[in-house]
């Protein structure tokens, strides 16, 4: 008998599905407007008429924390439970990963055409690996290798302290903060952080697609603003790189690296990068990989489902 999984990347704007056979060949696959659905369960019992046959496993990748087999996607209310989800979609078995944990599960299994190499250093394939993603947020991951599989160690290393290379980047530390407090790595390597960054210099609020136009266009101020955010990505890559000892490699995920590419492979981001004084050295031997494959969530889900349905989580 086929055996069939879903994968699903579940946002407060857009949820994409996918059903796949247990090759991980793709049977269907569905954009959805998440707005337009007052439950999860109703996307996905709207996904399954596409389906031909029973649904052995499910992994469904949230924009959110998950806990106890419980997620909640705050933009649209819906409420997510492992176990109400398996009951309600006749479903064989469900799991709930957060959506960075399903990128990390994603990673080991990118091919060369879904990255743009920006060092290339010299991978062990059975090495950690590190992984950040500057978005809305920063997220961070290790995925490690025992016993013949990858491993993710989910963290919170975004909201670790943010330590200042600089006059000028002291300045922006403590600008923010008096606004904040605490300030994190996730205040200046994000889409906040890029809005954070250009408010400093210019005392303007704007979004980040915004400033990334801007500094294309040639205005000075936004230009600066971008410089600086690479600067304080790459450092902190490099911090993770350390922490980990990330030979397998270190890989950048976001939307903001994937629209920003000609700014991330000028040389700036891999100076600050391997500027860690007498480590270098060892940073030069760490390759480091931007992702340009949109659906990485997706495929790390499509695993998910895989290890789900064979109890593997």
């Amino acid at each position: 008998m086929r055996q069939i999984m879903i994968a699903g990347d579940v946002g407060g704007t857009k949820t994409l599905l996918r059903s796949v056979d247990g090759n991980g060949a793709t049977l269907y696959e569905a954009r959805y407007d998440s707005t337009a659905y007052a439950a999860f369960e109703d996307l996905v019992s709207e996904f399954m008429t596409h389906v031909d046959g029973t649904v052995d496993a499910a992994c469904f990748a949230v924009a959110g924390p998950v806990f106890g087999g419980r997620a909640q996607v705050t933009n649209v209310g819906w409420k997510l439970e492992e176990s109400a989800l398996q009951r309600a979609s006749g479903i064989g078995r469900v799991s709930l990963i957060n959506d960075f944990y399903a990128v990390a599960l994603g990673v080991p299994l990118l091919g060369e055409e879904d990255l743009v190499p920006l060092h290339t250093g010299t991978r062990d394939r059975t090495a950690p690996i590190g992984i950040l993603g500057a978005g809305t947020g920063l997220g961070e991951a290790i995925v490690t290798w025992a016993n013949g599989t990858h491993h993710v160690i989910a963290t919170e290393g975004g909201h670790a302290d943010f330590a200042p290379q600089d006059e000028e980047q002291t300045r922006l530390f403590l600008h923010l903060h008096e606004r904040y407090g605490h300030v994190s790595w996730e205040r200046v390597v994000s889409g906040m952080g890029l809005q954070n960054i250009f408010a400093f210099l210019s005392g303007d609020e704007l979004d980040p697609a915004q400033i990334a136009q801007r500094a294309a266009d040639g205005d000075p101020l936004a230009a600066r603003a971008l410089a600086m955010f690479i600067d304080l990505y790459g450092a902190e890559a490099g911090n993770m790189a350390l922490r980990v000892l990330a030979r397998g490699g270190v890989y950048l995920a976001g939307g903001i690296a994937a629209k920003n590419i000609a700014s991330f492979t000028d040389g700036r981001f891999v100076e600050a990068f391997l500027r860690k004084g007498r480590f270098r050295p060892l940073l030069e031997t760490i390759p480091v990989d931007l992702i340009v494959n949109e659906e990485v969530g997706l495929i790390g889900a499509v695993e998910g489902a895989r290890r789900t349905m064979n109890d593997e989580r």
